[in-house]
């Protein structure tokens, strides 16, 4: 029995559509802008697709955009799948819920002492998976995961898991992040992780350069729709997924020498073979992609040439929560057919590496 990816779908600066979000990857297309308030570069959605539907259940719900991006994603991903009449389970990551409904909602406490009956259950950050379940009507499992910056990545593992116990035949996975607040850009910024501005015509975060870029933040979501199935039929496959955690004494909790992803993608080798591509996390940060490239070197000492490796934060930005299923996406999308390892880390030293084939 294999994973079968049956569909998948994503929306992000780089577009919301497959189309679009190739004609990016391939063209390489600038696709940054500068947030107003903070003016910092960031990586903001633009042309989500008119869908009446969405629109009519985000304004009953009250959604904030981190839903609202699910919602499109998801949608694109159920449609292809050919799933809107049955009951599958929903499994998705997200770094910091809600964001924009806790923020307003904070604003208005500040303001005037008190806090509106729809604080509570709106800003949570199972209200998202929850607005999932009921835009497709679905009665089974909906949960929503947080590990930092591999939560998209952590809620594919569980839809593996889930799938592979028996406990469930069509899970929808994935992440979605709208970080792009002036809260969370700030908390960014104080970090002293941010890029400058770069000149015109150029990308504003570029994974792995000498010197590093500085990370870019945007917003986000993507989303697999899987099932196990005897014969992929030509379809793409999840060969394994591989998950660790280190403990290193920085503010990140990763090492130097990248010991969580080391570990994941030295399990899925040993399993699966060599990858023809390893998409990197590869924030832009300074150390974060040192000790992932540390990590990758380390596998590569007996191989005949070093791996070919890329990342897509250059056209998405870092899309926290959303970043490891946007990158999935994106193989597939560039590399179809292929043998693609995929990485996702984040604050608290955890890892996931996923492989493609």
């Amino acid at each position: 029995m294999q994973i079968i990816i049956q569909s998948h779908a994503s929306v992000s600066a780089a577009g919301s559509t497959k189309e679009a979000a190739l004609a990016s990857y391939r063209e390489g297309r600038v696709c940054w802008s500068i947030d107003e308030e903070t003016g910092l570069p960031v990586y903001r959605v633009k042309d989500l697709p008119h869908s009446h539907k969405i629109q009519a259940f985000a304004e009953e719900r009250g959604v904030d955009r981190t839903t609202l991006l699910a919602l499109h994603a998801a949608d694109q991903a159920v449609a292809e799948a050919g799933w809107q009449d049955k009951d599958f389970s929903i499994l998705m990551g997200c770094s910091r819920g809600p964001t924009g409904n806790w923020e307003e909602a904070f604003a208005e406490f500040t303001e005037t002492g008190k806090a509106g009956p729809k604080t509570s259950p709106s800003t949570t950050l199972g209200s998202i998976g929850f607005a999932l379940a009921d835009y497709f009507g679905t009665s089974a499992l909906a949960s929503s995961l947080s590990v930092t910056c591999s939560s998209g990545m952590h809620a594919i593992l569980h839809g593996v898991a889930l799938l592979r116990a028996g406990m469930a035949e069509r899970v929808l996975v994935g992440g979605a992040e709208a970080p792009l607040t002036t809260f969370t850009l700030r908390q960014m910024e104080a970090l002293r992780i941010c890029a400058p501005i770069p000149p015109a015509g150029e990308h504003a975060c570029r994974p792995m350069s000498t010197p590093a870029s500085g990370m870019v933040v945007g917003e986000g979501a993507a989303f697999l729709a899987l099932s196990l199935e005897d014969d992929a039929a030509g379809k793409p496959v999840i060969e394994g997924i591989a998950f660790g955690r280190e403990r290193a004494r920085s503010l990140t909790g990763i090492s130097r020498q990248g010991a969580a992803l080391h570990h994941c993608m030295r399990e899925l080798i040993e399993a699966n073979g060599y990858p023809d591509l390893i998409v990197a996390h590869a924030p832009g940060t300074r150390r974060g992609d040192a000790a992932e490239l540390t990590a990758i070197q380390a596998l590569s000492e007996n191989q005949p040439e070093d791996p070919l490796v890329t990342s897509f934060k250059w056209a998405t930005g870092h899309t926290f929560g959303a970043s490891g299923p946007l990158a999935v996406c994106g193989a597939l999308l560039v590399m179809p057919g292929k043998k693609v390892l995929v990485n996702a880390t984040g604050f608290g030293g955890n890892g996931v590496s996923l492989m493609l084939g």
